[in-house]
């Protein structure tokens, strides 16, 4: 297309040693070129420089009157929406058909001022309203107040000089805006709760218990088995594919590890207050080698496994799906209904029934403090067991099998030393040497085969709740921002009181589903975590028992 004219919205810095180009808030470009792809342009700066630039930081100079103040930053990357709204047309389901994605940029929203102007604000709003109107006021000032925290920062400097959006944030509850928290305790959310399949329910038993998940009432299992190369497009593209099969339909499922991988996207953005496994790290090269596929295999069960006892997840629609769709239509319908969910964020809290009894402050306060330094304590644990786990393993792999193998290489050569006297008679001292040396050879590859037995199921094990304490402190900070906010609607006495209700009443929401998460975390460590230690002793005792087996028998032979 012929060239025009864009403005530049927000200050962009370019990569050093690629095509992109720098360019500052209220640049006028000239685009050179639109289908470079990824969302970027190539297009002329004022001096002459060319280069490359978000889309998504531009807008197109159209004759006529002044354009409006431009909107928000978008939270995802040029070309990523996109991407999720236009699948692919040469994939079979819309995916990329790459399990990693070589291009990862990430690019930080933009937020506004947090001043002391707000409360004065909220004053001035209900100035001179009757109380029967004070309602839809607030809520028109609820509106302005969300709107006002993201802003734009084109033109703000950072401390490197640079006009660029670095990674600081100016609004105490960016988190929260993203997340949809802030709009859903203000009550702008709009109730989607009737189109959710199910309702999720709260318990609260005494006063030590602060809530807890309903009991899964059809407890299931899935295992995952079977994984194969697979290949399509003629042989061009291939695939490793891993065979699910569910307890409650007994029927066969293929999914690929994308397919996990969007599976996880989608819990990951509908449930922001529950803790979601991990699934296995993605893997550059070396995807088909037998033990990276059987390690992944395995990673994965551990993934399936948690997700099975989880009595919120475990019942999702998106994770059914997963489950049990096989028809190729059904499944892209199924996979465009769980994008188009909007329950998502804060908003998934519309579905949840919790306790009516309001929750003391001081008492949730010293709870959630309480359980911030647990789980940081427990992070640190876990990953430092894990290290020494992955540690071990190794050791055993590399380390003791050599040591062992030197120590039975040495009596061997001893034993060859003994063979013969000097007459040239065969003695029977050189045998007995040589089964002692035979012995620490057998004992150093027991220690190899042991690591695949004791120490790497561990590893797995607790690479999964690396993962769960990695995101607790997310969800602990979610229900303070929720408990902030909470207090600002109460110290502005111009709140009017049903409004001020209703804050409460979805403040308490929140810190109900996260200490609901929480119990059911603690139980999963009581059972899941123990069970996991337990089999790791027992393990490690019939180990030792054939390492003395073995000594014994060499001993027993001996002359």
């Amino acid at each position: 297309m012929s060239n025009f004219k864009v403005r530049v919205l927000y200050d962009f810095q370019g990569e050093p040693g690629t095509a992109e180009m720098s360019v500052t808030a209220g640049d006028v470009l000239t685009v050179t070129r639109t289908d470079v792809g990824e969302g970027w342009w190539e297009g002329l700066s004022p001096k002459g420089q060319s280069g490359l630039f978000p889309e998504a930081y531009v807008e197109k100079i159209e004759s006529g009157p002044p354009s409006i103040p431009p909107p928000a930053l978008p939270w995802s990357l040029p070309g990523t929406e996109k991407a999720q709204q236009e699948p692919d047309k040469g994939s079979d389901d819309g995916w990329d058909d790459s399990d990693f994605e070589e291009n990862t940029y990430e690019v930080p929203p933009y937020h506004g001022n947090n001043d002391n102007s707000t409360a004065q604000t909220r004053n001035e709003i209900y100035q001179g309203y009757p109380a029967s109107e004070q309602n839809h006021n607030y809520q028109q000032y609820a509106r302005q107040s969300t709107q006002s925290d993201t802003v734009s920062l084109s033109g703000s400097t950072m401390g490197d000089g640079k006009g660029t959006i670095a990674k600081k944030s100016l609004n105490i509850f960016s988190s929260a805006v993203r997340s949809g928290l802030e709009g859903y305790i203000l009550g702008l959310t709009k109730d989607f709760s009737s189109t959710a399949s199910k309702r999720i329910h709260i318990y609260r038993e005494g006063d030590e218990q602060l809530g807890r998940w309903e009991n899964i009432s059809n407890p299931y299992t899935v295992q995952i088995a079977s994984p194969k190369k697979a290949t399509k497009m003629g042989g061009l593209k291939s695939f490793i594919a891993y065979q699910l099969t569910p307890s409650f339909t007994n029927i066969e499922v293929s999914r690929r590890y994308k397919h996990f991988d969007w599976l996880h996207d989608r819990l990951t953005e509908k449930f922001n207050l529950i803790a979601i496994p991990p699934l296995p790290d993605k893997q550059v090269s070396g995807r088909y080698d037998e033990g990276f596929i059987e390690q992944r295999r395995a990673l994965l069960q551990e993934f399936i496994n948690y997700m099975c006892r989880h009595p919120v997840l475990s019942t999702c629609d998106v994770w059914i799906h997963f489950l049990t769709c096989t028809d190729e239509k059904q499944w892209k319908q199924g996979k465009r209904n769980a994008e188009k969910d909007q329950l998502i964020g804060a908003s998934f809290c519309l579905s949840v029934d919790a306790p009516e009894k309001e929750l003391m402050p001081s008492l949730v306060d010293v709870k959630i403090d309480e359980n911030i330094k647990y789980i940081d304590k427990m992070d640190q644990c876990i990953k430092n067991l894990m290290s020494t786990s992955q540690d071990q393993q190794k050791k055993c792999i590399n380390m003791y099998k050599r040591e062992f193998s030197r120590v039975g290489a040495a009596f061997l050569a001893l034993g060859s030393a003994f063979e013969y006297n000097q007459q040239g008679m065969f003695t029977k001292a050189s045998l007995d040497v040589k089964n002692i040396g035979s012995t620490f050879t057998i004992i150093g590859k027991l220690y190899e085969d042991q690591a695949k037995i004791d120490w790497e199921p561990l590893t797995q094990k607790l690479y999964i709740y690396k993962g769960i304490t990695s995101s607790l402190p997310n969800i602990l900070q979610m229900q303070k921002m929720a408990e902030q906010k909470k207090k600002d609607c109460e110290r502005n006495n111009q709140v009017p009181q049903l409004a001020l209700t209703d804050v409460r009443r979805r403040s308490d929401v929140i810190t109900y589903t996260v200490f609901a998460e929480l119990e059911h975390f603690q139980q999963e460590r009581d059972h899941d975590l123990k069970l996991a230690l337990k089999e790791f002793l027992q393990e490690q005792l019939n180990f030792y028992r054939n390492v003395v087996s073995k000594l014994e028998n060499t001993l027993n032979n001996y002359e």
